[in-house]
């Protein structure tokens, strides 16, 4: 089971690996730390603005292999909403990371839950409602 202190260094290790990302312009804090209620559970939900000439196809795999090679990934799914891809992680601690990555002209708070850490986010815009399957 992970600690606080471990979830925190993980998640500083993120936001710097993100800023020194040349394919990354902005990243946010999202879910629990976005809305300062982090608990001894909470995971991390970290959203990253791409860079507009970033191509997909290179940034997550980078991303993927730094979670495991780095941070002991044991298992990530693929969650989609519109253009932005949630990927989900899990860690050998049992910690869960959520890594979002957003087109430029996405990247915006979709609800309350959104603290830019840095670079720009767009005018805040909420999600259309899920329609059913």
């Amino acid at each position: 089971m992970f600690t606080r202190q471990e979830r925190e260094q993980m998640r500083a290790a993120l936001v710097s690996a993100a800023q020194a990302d040349s394919n990354v312009t902005g990243a946010a804090h999202l879910g629990s730390a976005a809305a300062d209620r982090l608990d001894d559970w909470s995971d991390i939900d970290l959203g990253l603005c791409l860079s507009p000439d970033a191509a997909l196809d290179d940034v997550i795999p980078a991303w993927t292999a730094r979670l495991y090679e780095d941070h002991g990934a044991v298992a990530h799914c693929d969650v989609r909403r519109g253009e932005t891809l949630y990927r989900v992680f899990l860690l050998r601690n049992t910690l869960q990371v959520d890594v979002s990555f957003w087109p430029a002209d996405r990247f915006r708070a979709t609800g309350p839950k959104f603290k830019l850490i840095f670079g720009r986010a767009n005018e805040p815009q909420p999600l259309p409602a899920a329609q059913p399957n």
